[in-house]
């Protein structure tokens, strides 16, 4: 479907209470995905995002425009789509339209300071979020834990492997596709297995995940009910018995204030110039 159904569609788009995920490439050319409340639809064929916070992906947006998305209603319905940026304002009438919603203009630290522009590509049709598969496939990634360890590395910290590997926590497949645009999957049912490595299944999205091939790169994008997230990136492996993992190589935390790699530790640099 190349087409946003806006007649059925659009207010799930416009309000900023969703899940929302932007992904593009990095300067590795993995998988950099965000949390973008403020993804909605400019008519039925383009796609804008307010920035109201200075992060890597609204730097990436342009320099590689290739991007996926992926939007999750309260109802759990979910949307997945491709785009392309081509554009950025920092006025206009979308400028003044995010400025004016409750959630952005009573912010007191955060308001809309650019819009960014893409084409709409293709979208999915709406789905369902899959319970029942989700937790079947929960209660066998938790079985098959022991087994699929794999060689363990001290890259997440204490608060990342406690964060991913509770059931709580939402997690999120990133991968290129054959097309060489990303793809953003819901892999809820990951978790952590050691301190560098997140095992999952691809079912129940199997047919989604077809141009992910074993030794592909692929992120994992880790958030909560809180809203608190990590992003990691590494090497996907298929595993017997349906099984995949990534095998985690870096590590971007990308909460306020600061969003940096963690993993490998970057240098703090001295500002000089002002």
């Amino acid at each position: 479907m190349n087409k946003i159904n806006v007649e059925r569609d659009a207010k799930d788009f416009s309000t900023p209470y969703k899940i929302a995920l932007v992904a593009c490439h990095d300067e590795h050319d993995d998988v950099h995905i965000t949390l973008l409340s403020s993804l909605m639809n400019r008519g039925d064929d383009e796609m804008i995002v307010g920035e109201f916070v200075k992060g890597l992906s609204k730097t990436l947006f342009h320099e590689k425009p290739q991007a996926a998305f992926l939007i999750m209603n309260l109802a759990m319905d979910f949307w997945t789509g491709t785009m392309d940026f081509y554009d950025s304002k920092t006025e206009g009438e979308e400028y003044v339209t995010y400025n004016e919603m409750p959630l952005y203009r009573f912010n007191t630290y955060f308001g809309i300071h650019t819009v960014h522009y893409a084409k709409l590509r293709e979208i999915s049709e709406r789905r369902k979020l899959n319970l029942p598969g989700i937790v079947g496939n929960v209660l066998r990634v938790a079985v098959a834990s022991p087994l699929f360890k794999g060689e363990s590395g001290d890259v997440f910290n204490a608060w990342t492997r406690q964060h991913t590997k509770k059931i709580s926590t939402l997690m999120f497949l990133g991968f290129t596709d054959q097309d060489g645009y990303p793809r953003i999957v819901p892999a809820i049912q990951g978790k952590s297995v050691s301190d560098s490595r997140i095992l999952l299944t691809t079912a129940p999205y199997n047919k989604l995940t077809q141009d992910l091939k074993d030794g592909a790169r692929a992120s994992v994008f880790a958030l909560n009910l809180d809203m608190e997230a990590v992003l990691l990136k590494g090497t996907f492996r298929r595993e017997a018995g349906g099984f995949g993992a990534v095998d985690i190589d870096r590590v971007y935390n990308c909460m306020p204030p600061i969003h940096r790699y963690i993993y490998p530790q970057t240098p703090w640099e001295t500002i000089t110039e002002f």
